[in-house]
């Protein structure tokens, strides 16, 4: 496998190749494991990249990997050994994800996960099971908040700052799997969190949000109330497309900037300098606080190692439509998660660095092509971006499902150049390349069915699906590659 780092706005191998990469993120949120709680073995890797998919966002948490403080979990890390063993062997990557939801399970006394209960500061605050969804604790939870609230300011367990012993968490897995082949990076924390800062935050969401209802004249508001006065959700939903969400969000950008200035890029840094203390390997994510996944302005700038930016770093932005985990969700409208990527690509620009969608989707019925209009219209937004991505999420079913089948598509693989653009067009089934190279090399294409190609092309890999990788060899100067599908 060749290592990947950071040029720019591209991921690029050893050849100097242009990846883009293609997978799912499989989670382990559960509290109190012996290890990793899917099995991850030698079938699954086969199929897995038979689908043309050769990254996984491995979701693991605090809570797992040190369970006592001091003492990490060495049962489970060997099953993640395992992971990495089988993900080298078939050339797929791994991005280490440290995952939380409301800050932590709390010993199954909320539906979070994430920290361990001995890292957990509620001040009295008592965490309950949720109302509504499951992230009612970021809206009403004091426990949630007061939580974070420690967490940021580093406050000590048993002398020891909750922020230091989580950087030498990193440390750990840095060393463990610092030097493998596969590892593609480390994403430091999923979905940062304000804490109680997130109230008036919400306040002005909310506020944002009424007001763009009332008086914001893209809004058709004789629609949206006969649609509320006759229940009809789909319509309502509709009224609030993707050209009025930066109006109803915007008043929160500079709440969010506060936060992200003095106590996320700080954090950030922290924790990537602990990283690069043991290895130079792997690329460090950073995410948009979970505030921002509804198009909040993220403002952390670029992460710094030492006082020095931090060379092989990515943006891995995440974002669902309104309705995610809910049955409305067939219904969701790609025009407004569009609106918040759009935000999110600002946010790449102004980094400076390639992005890779870390999270998407959000379908809970995994059985459920629906919503697939929806998928179909991000993944091409995500081709326009030129982004990889990872959809959320695995559930354990087989490899061959519907959603399987939506997520196994022809995209390029390593490009020997600077991409202009590609895509695939699904009602006449051809897929197009185009790029510039300035040397000799060789560009991969992972092609989901029997196909036909002009140009000059070798099959080097093909599966039992029909699907191929294909090899062209090109010099220097300006490419274009069709390919149709025939099946």
């Amino acid at each position: 496998m060749e290592r990947i780092t950071t040029e720019k706005l591209r991921f690029v191998d050893e050849s100097s190749r242009t990846r883009i990469f293609n997978g799912m993120n499989i989670d382990d949120k559960l509290i109190d494991q012996k290890e990793f709680r899917y099995n991850l073995d030698e079938n699954f890797f086969k199929k897995y990249k038979s689908r043309g998919l050769d990254i996984i966002r491995l979701a693991v948490t605090w809570q797992n990997l040190e369970p006592e403080m001091g003492k990490y979990n060495e049962g489970y890390l060997k099953s993640i050994d395992s992971i990495f063993a089988l993900a080298e062997k078939y050339e797929v990557y791994i991005l280490l994800d440290m995952h939380q939801d409301i800050y932590s399970g709390n010993g199954g006394k909320s539906v979070g996960d994430g920290a361990p209960e001995w890292a957990v500061i509620t001040d009295g605050a008592k965490p309950r099971m949720p109302v509504f969804v499951w992230a009612d604790g970021y809206f009403f939870g004091r426990w949630v908040h007061n939580s974070f609230d420690h967490f940021w300011n580093n406050d000590c367990v048993n002398g020891k700052g909750l922020q230091d012993c989580y950087c030498e968490l990193w440390q750990m897995l840095a060393k463990r799997y610092g030097d493998s082949p596969a590892l593609f990076g480390f994403d430091l924390m999923n979905e940062p969190f304000p804490g109680s800062d997130s109230k008036r935050m919400f306040a002005r969401l909310v506020g944002g949000v009424a007001k763009t209802i009332m008086f914001n004249k893209k809004v058709n508001r004789p629609k949206f109330f006969k649609s509320a006065v006759k229940g009809d959700t789909r319509t309502l939903l509709d009224c609030i497309g993707g050209d009025v969400i930066r109006d109803a969000v915007h008043k929160v950008d500079p709440l969010s900037a506060q936060f992200d200035y003095k106590k996320y890029s700080p954090f950030l840094n922290k924790t990537a300098t602990a990283i690069r203390e043991i290895t130079d390997n792997g690329i460090i994510m950073m995410e948009q606080s979970y505030i921002c996944n509804s198009g909040v302005r993220q403002s952390a700038p670029p992460i710094k190692v030492n006082g020095k930016r931090e060379p092989n770093q990515c943006f891995g932005p995440h974002s669902y439509d309104f309705a995610v985990d809910t049955p409305l969700y067939q219904y969701a409208n790609a025009s407004r998660v569009k609106a918040f990527f759009n935000e999110m690509y600002n946010t790449q620009m102004r980094l400076g660095v390639p992005c890779i969608v870390g999270e998407w989707g959000g379908c809970s019925d995994n059985n459920d092509t629906s919503w697939f209009p929806h998928a179909f219209e991000l993944l091409d937004y995500f081709d326009e971006k030129q982004w990889g991505q990872m959809y959320w999420c695995y559930h354990d079913e087989p490899l061959d499902a519907a959603l399987m089948d939506m997520l196994c598509r022809t995209h390029p693989v390593a490009v020997a150049g600077t991409i202009e653009k590609y895509g695939y067009d699904r009602e006449n089934k051809i897929f197009t390349l185009k790029f510039n190279a300035d040397k000799k090399g060789e560009t991969i294409i992972f092609v989901h069915k029997p196909f036909t190609c002009d140009t000059k092309h070798k099959v080097i890999e093909s599966y039992e699906n029909g699907a191929s990788l294909v090899s062209f060899k090109t010099d220097a100067g300006e490419h274009e590659i069709e390919i149709k599908i025939t099946d």
